[in-house]
């Protein structure tokens, strides 16, 4: 096979904001607004569609709805099924109906009761009375003297003070209903936010002029908008109002009863001889805070009884399943497979490994979903990773979907699935609650303050597949293994340096479940950092070579817990600087990895072609994109930025999705160290970035790395990348056929590499058997991996793909 002459080629760069500093006639901004209905554009509420569009124009219904004034959630769900009524799945907004009520409800009934008791025995009158709408029904309220909120000591702010901040929660009772709202906060959502939401989403056709594109399968391309943009794209995603963009509802319901919730052990001995995590609540980062576990902060919600001391693993002192305390944990035994076994993932056509010459090696990956996407034309052979067959899962037949949608398929943008519920007993937990809070928290800062600055999202895309072959390097710079600093107890968003690329373990749809009922590492980050959500707008599902760069997004929020204990916390004043084309330099790379649930499926991701397809995912992220690296995003002639900045990341892959963990270290090793090394642009720069490796409190597992790199810097010998791959695909037991059919017992996967390399403290054994997925030969089972008995909670999200 011919050497490519880059693996990389940059894509358009759309600038749909007016940014000063750049040319007016190279760059032109539209005085009036440019109207776009296709299937290379997102379709707005305020486009004129063609006489046989499937799709009836709503645009005047959505803005006589949003003129009117809102003054409950009864009203707000009238309004907005004007334009959703139609949906043949249904439609209703009761998890918003109750974030809105549940909590204010109850004041109120107290408060009236309080009044009534007042008014019997004593003829003291309140200075003034004030009428409020309740949702269910018309009752009179009087405004006592005395405002508290929900546990009766801290005074709240009135909440018809325009100019005050919507969350004023510093007293919390430390019970689930902490995150919904409460009376004050309700009338002032109602009088205050909502009507500057509803004026923001009707200036649409004025602040977005310009048609979207879509950031479409194997094409390079990024899009810039200004954040002013973006809140009002938000502020229509909140309304719902792109046309066909709401999520199936069997992407978002709960199928059958719902499910019971795990008691939670509340005994204050963790019983993992770690050191313990939390404190009170409110112990999370703030702005001024020192560092701190922002996972671990309050108890368990739903408790309804206490169980016995036995102590839980997966849990941290305060019975919370924290991501800290999450990683904490013995992993799974796997069961020996039979040599009749087939590996999931399709055999790897590779010489190298079958007879260990070092050149001549072909290995074909072929890329995921053919079945609905077409080949890249580019006169090579197109490669598989297995996606499909790693999971056990049939390709998706599209058909009926297909024939009834008349627009591609894309992730839901409406906020329909996170208003969504059919519990009748729940119809909002506290995780969706606290993701609710987070949004409406965004909009009361920016229509407070609008930042001016932009966002840019990059999709980049890998054009051929790498497999680390010394002939594939278009770059000649010196090879060299990065350097690798460990955060054992820091939260990768709040501790990353400064400029560093900061990896969010994505799903193969951008977000994830963000507007579902998913609460984990890149719905959290998209949670505090609202402007990141707009990307599900314009981004097609990944595919194996593929990844987003999003940079300028600012954060609004710090959080406390993880999945079923996420909760807003407190609000965050990001002080990142900007660039000169005005985004912040927070940097955000989105890439998937593959999910490994099963046994025999975590033993594949030790096959060749798993690795090769997690190793160029990784790589296709790792690399500088030019657009987001330079000040002006290719937009003018400038001096190219410094080199050797950070890759922030940590365990990708590893929770949920079942990756082993020294696996996924070794691989973004690896992608660290050759993620330059493929294209002519950078030609000249250091073939590796640094990385900083976030382990979430896994002390083990940080010494395990710094041995290893410690004893990898310091031989004498430089070990080429293709050896080390070698030795991961060559470390799991093989039957005669090839097939995987267990891990080696006695060392663990970097012991195993350094006694290959011939480290000299290379360990014979397995020091840390309960931290790496190493033990798999003594257990004639598979325990579950799974944290939560929930599946909502530890299962891949489903693509929320619109309709």
């Amino acid at each position: 096979m011919a050497r490519p002459s880059s693996f990389f080629e940059t894509g358009t760069h759309h600038i749909l904001c007016k940014i000063a500093g750049l040319d007016p006639k190279e760059f032109p901004y539209p005085r009036d607004f440019q109207d776009c209905w296709d299937h290379h554009h997102v379709r707005l509420a305020c486009s004129d569609r063609p006489t046989n569009a499937a799709v009836p124009n709503a645009w005047p219904d959505i803005v006589q709805g949003l003129t009117t004034t809102i003054v409950n959630s009864k009203q707000l769900s009238e309004i907005l099924s004007r334009w959703n009524e139609g949906d043949p799945r249904g439609w209703n907004i009761d998890a918003l109906e109750a974030f809105l009520n549940k909590k204010a409800d109850r004041e109120d009934v107290a408060l009236i009761s309080t009044s009534a008791t007042s008014t019997s025995t004593s003829t003291r009158s309140t200075p003034s009375d004030r009428r409020f709408q309740d949702d269910s029904d018309d009752v009179v309220m009087s405004d006592s003297n005395n405002d508290h909120g929900d546990d009766g000591k801290t005074d709240t702010p009135s909440a018809t003070s325009a100019g005050s901040s919507f969350v004023r929660w510093d007293h919390n009772d430390g019970t689930a209903e902490d995150q919904f709202l409460t009376r004050e906060e309700r009338d002032r959502f109602f009088k205050v936010i909502l009507p500057g939401m509803q004026q923001l989403a009707l200036r649409l056709p004025e602040l977005v002029k310009r048609p979207i594109p879509f950031l479409k399968q194997q094409e390079d391309a990024a899009v810039t908008l200004s954040q002013e943009q973006i809140a009002c794209l938000l502020a229509n995603a909140f309304f719902c109002t792109f046309p066909c963009r709401n999520a199936p509802n069997q992407h978002f319901s709960n199928p059958g009863p719902p499910r019971k919730r795990p008691l939670a052990d509340q005994s204050k001995d963790s019983g993992t001889g770690k050191r313990e995590w939390g404190g009170g609540r409110g112990a999370g980062r703030t702005l001024d805070s020192a560092p701190k576990d922002p996972h671990g902060a309050t108890t368990m919600p739903r408790i309804k009884k206490q169980l016995s001391s036995n102590t839980d693993p997966f849990k941290n002192t305060e019975g919370q399943l924290s991501l800290f305390a999450y990683f904490k944990k013995a992993e799974p035994k796997a069961s020996i497979k039979s040599e009749s076994s087939k590996s999931s993932l399709p055999a790897v056509a590779s010489r190298h490994f079958d007879n260990g010459q070092d050149k001549g090696r072909e290995v074909g990956v072929q890329r995921d979903d053919l079945s609905e996407h077409a080949k890249v034309e580019s006169g090579r052979e197109s490669h598989r990773t297995g996606n499909e067959s790693a999971t056990r899962r049939p390709p998706p037949s599209g058909g009926r979907d297909q024939k009834r949608s008349p627009f591609p398929r894309y992730p839901s943008i409406n906020f329909s699935s996170l208003f969504y519920s059919d519990d009748v007993r729940n119809s909002c937990t506290s995780t969706n609650a606290a993701k609710l809070r987070c949004i409406i928290h965004y909009f009361d800062r920016i229509l407070q303050q609008m930042p001016i600055g932009v966002v840019t999202f990059h999709r980049q895309v890998l054009n051929e597949t790498i497999t680390l072959d010394a002939g594939e390097m278009l770059n000649q710079a010196p090879y060299r293994y990065p350097n690798v600093r460990i955060e054992l107890d820091a939260p990768l968003e709040d501790d990353a340096p400064l400029g560093a690329l900061q990896l969010d373990f994505a799903n193969k749809v951008i977000g994830g479940g963000v507007l579902g009922r998913g609460a984990v590492q890149e719905e959290i980050r998209f949670a505090i950092c609202p402007e990141l959500i707009v990307s599900r707008l314009f981004t097609q599902t990944f595919q194996s070579n593929e990844a987003m760069l999003m940079k300028g997004a600012e954060r609004f929020s710090n959080y406390n817990g993880y999945a079923q204990t996420f909760e807003w916390h407190s609000d965050h004043i990001d002080t990142t600087p900007r660039d000169k084309l005005g985004r912040r330099n927070t940097e955000i790379c989105a890439i998937d990895a593959l999910p490994f649930k099963s046994a025999p499926e975590r033993l594949d991701q030790f096959c060749e072609s798993a690795v090769l397809r997690e190793l160029n995912k990784a790589i296709a992220g790792f690399r500088r994109s030019p657009i987001t690296s330079s000040d002006w995003g290719l937009c003018r002639g400038e001096v190219p930025s410094p080199r050797g900045d950070l890759i922030a990341t940590g365990n990708w892959g590893c929770g949920a999705f079942g990756g082993h963990l020294q696996l996924k270290f070794l691989i973004q090793l690896l992608a660290a160290s050759v993620c330059a090394a493929y294209s002519r642009v950078d030609d000249g720069d250091v073939l590796g970035r640094d990385l900083v490796y976030f382990t979430y409190g896994l002390d083990g597992f940080a010494d395990e790395i710094q041995t290893f790199m410690t004893s990898l810097h310091a031989s004498p010998q430089l070990f080429e990348p293709w050896k080390l791959l070698d030795c991961i695909v060559n470390y799991p037991i093989k039957s005669g056929r090839g097939d995987i059919v267990a891990l080696r017992s006695n060392k663990s996967l970097l012991d195993y590499v350094g006694a290959s390399f011939g480290f000299p403290n290379a360990s014979h054994s397995n020091s840390h058997g309960s931290l790496s997925v190493t033990d798999t030969q003594s257990s004639p089972t598979f325990d579950s991996f799974s944290w939560s008995d929930n599946d909502e909670y530890n299962t891949p999200e489903r693509e929320p793909l619109s309709d």
